[in-house]
């Protein structure tokens, strides 16, 4: 066989692009995930949808092929060739289900965990089942060592089938941008599917999602963090049964059943990068709503009783030891510090539980979504003396190459592909910001909302002042960031990372994929660690 190119991966899927918005994904049906589950094989059995690719623990010879079927399969399993058609091996799949709290339909979704592969390679895959079509796709392993690479980001995806709540269109365009920028991998920074504001259709909202995805995922690891809709009523003790049944994320140590995949790290190249579940921390309650009660909502804040933050920081901690790693990466949902007008705002849980660990370890950059805009602070550390809701401190004023030595730089990328988008800001104060003229006003939530009220407003305000860049361009209220990373030399004594924020009208089915325009680029740059050479 000849050389796969990665236009032909999943060849015989069922991946379902913008065009069929209005009629194949109307017919989806239900898919996903944890309980061991075996079934006979048939001839005919379904063949694999929602397909995607995670990292393992070492992005360098570790990777998760996984699948849904919408019935039990048998001997489910992956086979490994290389570029020209030599089978290597073939690894069986683990088996995950559960059953909607709501709706009572039952998810299969299928795990190939695959190790040992070489790094910086590409492998061809093919997705096997006793009686079933084989699906065939293409992945690549990260590099041995400090290396360039890209990466993409966004939040806040939803789905591009209009009939479900938060979708629309524009979900499918953002995948189609995330695989036209080629990637090494893609981070989705919270709100998958909106699943959750559909509670009678939950299970098919997932699948129209992961249907999406996987023109992009079927061959560039998409790497997630937990956002407030992923948390679903009825779907276990923290709402997370359909996300840990479809994602197989890194180990993170814990053994405890519901913690494992809400919070992990990866090392790319020189970059670790830090996924972390905000909903531990938050103070506002913006999860999922008891169907027979809309007033109350699931909210876990505190559920790990620290657990969490006890992890981030023994992980920090290695890292900053670590004389391979020169950036630290944490990416979530929810926000420290936001201006959006008609978005969340920031919040102090975070501010209390994960800022003095980003301070204390100098981490270099962190990405949320939740408010659909975009926005970027100045170079931030420590708190201003005398706020009352421990406002970060301005440290540096930088706009376009900025030395993150001293401190960090917070972007808020909740423009994936959602219905709901924001783009509206607080309200400017007199002052002298040289971009803007003042500082916007900016919510905050300060404390747990009264009886746990469900969606309660933010309590607190304070005046911007870390707000840098925003985009007010209600005309492109979508997009996503490209992050080039070059790991400099042993001469130079530097490393880099040039970001360009694309933002992205509204497509249309007689314009399904409207051309990214960039709007925002600077780069982030701070001495190379002498550790490798």
């Amino acid at each position: 066989m000849s050389d796969v190119s990665r236009r032909n991966l999943l060849r015989g899927s069922a991946a379902v692009g913008i065009a069929g918005a209005g009629t194949a994904l109307l017919q989806s049906k239900a898919f996903a995930a944890p309980t061991l589950v075996t079934g006979p094989a048939v001839a005919g059995a379904p063949t694999a949808q929602q397909i995607h690719l995670q990292y393992g623990g070492d992005p360098r010879t570790q990777m998760t092929v996984s699948w849904a079927t919408p019935a039990s399969v048998r001997r489910p399993r992956v086979r490994l060739s290389d570029q020209h058609g030599h089978v290597i091996r073939e690894v069986p799949a683990d088996t995950r289900s559960y059953v909607d709290g709501i709706n009572k339909v039952e998810t299969i979704c299928h795990h190939g965990s695959i190790g040992g592969l070489r790094p910086g390679a590409t492998y061809v895959y093919d997705i096997l089942a006793d009686g079933a079509a084989p699906v065939r796709g293409t992945m690549t392993t990260a590099p041995a060592g400090p290396a360039a690479f890209r990466f993409t980001s966004f939040g806040d995806l939803s789905t591009p089938n209009t009939a479900w709540k938060k979708s629309s269109l524009n979900a499918a365009t953002a995948v189609h941008q995330v695989a036209a920028f080629n990637p090494l991998f893609h981070l989705h920074n919270g709100d998958l599917s909106y699943a959750n504001d559909n509670q009678q259709s939950q299970p098919q909202v997932w699948g129209d999602f992961m249907n999406n995805i996987q023109t992009a995922a079927g061959h560039i690891p998409w790497m997630p963090a937990l956002g407030n809709h992923e948390t679903e009523w009825g779907n276990g003790p923290l709402g997370y049964a359909s996300y840990q049944t479809r994602f197989a994320l890194p180990d993170n140590g814990f053994q405890r059943q519901g913690w494992q995949g809400n919070w992990y790290s990866f090392q790319v190249g020189s970059v670790l990068f830090v996924a972390l579940d905000a909903n531990d921390v938050i103070y506002q309650n913006d999860g999922s709503a008891n169907p027979d009660a809309s007033k109350q909502g699931l909210y876990i804040r505190g559920y790990s009783g620290g657990a969490q933050q006890r992890w981030l920081e023994q992980t920090l901690r290695a890292a900053r030891r670590d004389p391979g790693i020169d950036w630290i990466i944490p990416f979530q949902h929810q926000l420290a510090m936001s201006s959006s007008a008609s978005g969340s705002g920031g919040d102090l849980g975070i501010r209390e539980a994960f800022m003095p660990l980003f301070d204390v370890y100098d981490v270099d950059l962190v990405l949320c979504g939740h408010d659909h805009d975009y926005e970027r602070t100045y170079t931030v550390h420590g708190v201003d003396h005398g706020s009352d809701w421990l406002r970060p401190q301005v440290v540096g004023t930088g706009l376009r190459t900025i030395d993150v030595t001293h401190g960090r730089v917070h972007l808020t990328l909740g423009g994936g592909g959602t219905s709901g988008h924001d783009d509206v800001y607080g309200a400017d104060t007199v002052g002298s910001n040289p971009v803007y003229g003042g500082d916007p006003v900016a919510q905050v939530y300060t404390d747990r909302p009264a009886d746990a009220i469900f969606k309660a407003d933010a309590s607190g305000s304070e005046i911007a002042t870390w707000s840098a860049v925003r985009d007010s361009d209600t005309s492109h209220p979508w997009g996503v960031a490209t992050f080039d990373v070059d790991p400099g030399s042993w001469h130079s004594g530097q490393t880099s990372i040039k970001v360009t924020y694309w933002h992205t009208p509204a497509a249309t089915l007689a314009n399904p994929f409207p051309a990214p325009t960039p709007f925002d680029s600077f780069t982030l740059t701070k001495t190379r660690s002498h550790g490798w050479g």
